[in-house]
């Protein structure tokens, strides 16, 4: 019997932290939040965009990765907020990739960690 409880009682927290894992991840959105911010920003995909190192295939990865994060749901703080910034984000990038003038600089501010974690992380 307690053997079938604590086995129950796993099963219901894997479900639960897996849930909440995937909880940010919005409808229409191929990565989670968590994922973008390893690959993207902590990985230094982003980086490469903004210094102009990135390869095409980099390049793809970075704007879809931010599409998805545009879709996502802010962990904190205002869903209104969140969507200002990640268009802002992705605007940017997609100018960047582009080639357009002052582009990387806004990607470079759009980009800015702390701004963001301080209202949503």
């Amino acid at each position: 019997m307690k053997k079938g409880l604590l086995v129950a009682m796993g099963l219901l927290a894997v479900m639960v932290l897996g849930g909440v894992a995937m909880a940010d991840k919005g409808k229409d959105s191929k990565y989670d939040t968590e994922e973008i911010m390893k690959k993207g920003f902590k990985g230094g995909l982003v980086a490469k965009v903004i210094k102009g190192e990135a390869s095409e295939e980099d390049q793809k990865l970075v704007i879809a990765m931010l599409e998805s994060l545009a879709h996502n749901k802010p962990h904190k703080g205002s869903e209104e907020d969140w969507k200002k910034r990640t268009t802002a984000l992705l605007e940017a990038a997609k100018g960047t990739v582009e080639g357009k003038e002052g582009a990387a600089s806004k990607l470079k501010e759009a980009a800015n960690c702390k701004a963001c974690h301080k209202d949503h992380k």
